[in-house]
């Protein structure tokens, strides 16, 4: 199986080059200024714990990350800020109408945000943004949230399922996730019993990928690969 390896570029339009309303098959993340101030949307419509924004008698939360992701003319400019072992994470969409107001999901998650994809994955024509979240701790375990947009701009949040019985066996974390074509693939290396978190040695990296469907994201197939030496990032471009 041939996957995408997760350092290639994705389609990325640049904030100001999506005035015009361009867009790709697949966006990622690329950094930006923080996005301008807009309105917000029920907080409920983001996955995880939503907190509201600071007052101003609390101390600033330093912005540690900005992204900018474009996806057919619809618009997402990110904030991370972290804080301890949480991040905090705002998003303004900007959709493909004309003149219509952008809104603002904000969401707390534990541990920090490592990357974000725009994509349509299930082909309608309408994004999705997915955020890959790496937990604290030496495991550093993995995870994907975000929302699948309608043409309207309405947000249902999106979550991998966990892993069954068989693709858990040798899982403690470490995972990795990129976009190819219309799946999310996950890879993540294998470990012996007697392992310590820092050292898999099972030999074989699990690749898992996703698919996109009315129910949300569901594996559709499994599979090893040999970790010959090979950095796990690379294994996926097999």
């Amino acid at each position: 199986m041939r996957a995408l390896r997760i350092a290639s570029p994705l389609v990325v339009i640049a904030l100001a080059a999506a005035m015009a309303g361009c867009g790709g098959d697949e966006g990622r993340a690329d950094p930006g200024p923080p996005p301008d101030a807009a309105t917000r949307s029920p907080a409920d419509e983001a996955p995880g714990r939503a907190e509201a924004a600071p007052s101003d008698a609390e101390a600033p939360v330093p912005v540690t990350r900005s992204l900018q992701l474009a996806h057919v003319g619809w618009r997402f400019a990110l904030d991370a800020a972290a804080r301890g072992e949480r991040t905090r994470i705002d998003v303004v969409v900007r959709t493909a109408t004309v003149d219509a107001a952008p809104q603002r999901i904000a969401l707390a998650i534990d541990g920090a945000l490592v990357d974000a994809f725009a994509t349509d994955l299930d082909g309608d024509a309408a994004p999705e943004l997915l955020l890959w979240a790496r937990g604290s701790g030496s495991s550093a375990e993995g995870e994907v949230l975000g929302w699948r947009f309608a043409a309207d701009g309405s947000a249902t949040p999106l979550a991998l399922p966990a892993l069954d019985d068989d693709a858990a066996i040798g899982w403690r974390g470490r995972d990795q996730f990129g976009v190819q074509g219309d799946a999310l693939v996950r890879s993540f290396p294998l470990y012996r019993d007697e392992d310590d978190n820092a050292s898999p040695s099972a030999g074989f990296v699990r690749v898992v990928r996703y698919r996109l469907g009315a129910e949300g994201l569901t594996v559709v197939d499994s599979a090893l690969e040999p970790m010959d030496g090979t950095p796990q990032a690379d294994v996926l471009a097999r």
